[in-house]
């Protein structure tokens, strides 16, 4: 079998080298807005646009399609891409969960070639790519017996016996480690990380498998199914920006596995917003959360928050395109880094795996509403870098929630009525003219110290100074920098619009 290992020995001192000097810090990864592909789901790259005849099996979405469509991509405002796992596969795993060989690329994506195209696209377009990896379980092999089929994994001693099914002890015992730590997820056969053959194989793997395709970050898949210890050694070989999915809604839970692992997918956000906007929780228990995750995780800014994954059913398929702008409003806007399921900015509304992950080909509309939606807000966020700012909590109420960051300010509410406030706490200078950058006519100024917002229909407003009655306050560092960002190639010039014309929004 092939294997590019063998010349790991011969060129590690120079690997490592080259790898140190290329990681992308955490602190950088801060900069990023990251795309989620699957892989199989994606492009087809012959221009085929045929339809998928069974979802549950490979479609055909390969490098060459992700790499011809990086125009599509960074055009949203995206500046990171993150891939399914690309080790080759059992028959039917088009998701790259099903492992059978970590040192072959998956045939049906394309080649090594093939993968290191795309991500020397990727650089050259200053773009970043986090590979999915599955350290923790290989796939089904015959009666539990047979692994010969696994490389190198190929024999029973390196797994977890007996079987116990990683449902059952989530569901009835979740903070049971021990026996989320020992259990076959979806029954797939369990790696023992305490093997010692185990062990070395796959922290060796993942740093010639870095260095080999010059990876920019890793997802961590079933993260909370390894124990801490192993992850500590691992990401430290691999030396790069990591993320672990640890898919529980207990902040105080997630957070302790920052620090194994750089950063986490934000589930318990995911499951706050989702209370919120389906209104069983008000938005109070959005300044709540808030304090309490600025307190408990570790490094809070490089949290990533998320709406949808190829894990859940899309939001669109049980509510409204309204509150499914608010979540995505939220998640690009709020600390951490933020991270779009492909798709969405089409408007999938896909319900249960497979169903969830459509294919996109064909369907790739830059004139769309939500891909209009997410350039608006990523083009933003980047020209203005607010993500470099604090999140400060202002006015708070049962449906409103706002904040600033910086010299920008937020509001969203979960209610479909209209509701009217007059906003106070605030920093901006009297005279300040505030605009929408989702509707830049919509303008409102500060007098006497405060300034009125009008919200629709779960609707969310990001505000942006524009214009202030003294001409002497208009020249100040925050009217140059909102003079910048407005006048660019592609977004609005409001320079020309007077106080006489604004309006309270």
């Amino acid at each position: 079998m092939k294997s590019y290992l063998p010349s790991f020995l011969l060129i590690f001192s120079l690997a490592l080298l080259i790898s140190t000097s290329q990681c992308k810090t955490a602190e950088e990864w801060k900069s990023r807005a990251i795309y989620q592909i699957l892989t199989d789901r994606f492009d087809r790259g012959n221009g085929d646009l045929s339809d998928c005849k069974n979802m549950s099996n490979y479609c055909g979405g390969t490098f060459k399609g992700i790499e011809q469509n990086l125009d599509y991509i960074q055009g949203m405002g995206f500046n990171a891409i993150w891939i399914s796992p690309v080790a080759q596969n059992a028959p039917g795993g088009y998701h790259g969960y099903w492992y059978t060989n970590m040192y072959k690329i998956n045939e049906h994506f394309g080649t090594e070639q093939d993968l290191k195209d795309l991500v020397n696209a990727l650089h050259a377009r200053d773009m970043w790519i986090m590979v999915d990896v599955v350290p923790n379980h290989v796939a089904n092999v015959p009666w539990n017996q047979d692994f010969s089929g696994i490389f190198p994994f190929n024999d029973k001693k390196y797994y977890h016996w007996p079987v116990r099914e990683c449902q059952w002890i989530d569901d009835h015992t979740p903070y049971n480690q021990t026996g989320l730590e020992l259990c076959w997820l979806s029954f797939l056969p369990d790696l023992d990380q305490e093997n010692p053959f185990v062990k070395q194989t796959l922290i060796e793997w993942v740093r010639d498998f870095v260095n080999t395709y010059q990876i920019d970050g890793l997802r961590l898949d079933a993260t909370r199914h390894i124990p801490k210890w192993f992850w500590y050694e691992f990401n430290e070989a691999a030396g790069v920006f990591n993320v672990g999915e640890v898919f529980n809604h207990d902040v105080a839970y997630c957070a302790s596995y920052q620090g194994p692992v750089a950063s986490l997918l934000n589930f318990p956000l995911h499951g706050t917003l989702e209370k919120i906007y389906r209104n069983e929780s008000s938005m109070l228990e959005m300044k709540d959360f808030f304090e309490f995750s600025e307190k408990t995780w570790p490094n809070h800014d490089v949290v990533c928050n998320f709406v949808n994954n190829h894990d859940l059913l899309r939001w669109l398929y049980h509510s409204d395109i309204e509150s499914f702008k608010a979540l995505y409003a939220y998640v690009f806007s709020t600390v951490g880094i933020p991270v779009a399921y492909y798709g969405d900015e089409q408007s999938f509304h896909g319900g249960v795996d497979p169903l969830n992950r459509e294919t996109l080909w064909g369907k790739k509309d830059t004139s769309s509403e939500m891909y209009q939606f997410f350039r608006t807000i990523l083009t933003f966020r980047e020209k203005t870098k607010f993500y470099t700012f604090p999140q400060i909590q202002r006015m708070v109420d049962e449906t409103i929630y706002t904040f600033t960051r910086g010299h920008v300010f937020f509001a969203f509410t979960n209610s479909k009525e209209v509701e009217v406030r007059d906003i106070t706490q605030h920093e901006f200078p009297e005279g300040t003219l505030l605009c929408n950058i989702l509707n830049p006519k919509q303008c409102t100024e500060v007098k006497d110290g405060s300034f009125q917002i009008t919200l629709t229909n779960r609707e969310v407003k990001i505000m942006y100074p524009q214009h202030f009655n003294d001409e002497g306050v208009a020249q100040s560092k925050a009217w140059k920098q909102a003079k910048e960002v407005w006048v660019g190639d592609m977004i609005y010039d409001l320079t020309k619009q007077s106080l006489s014309g604004s309006k309270q929004i």
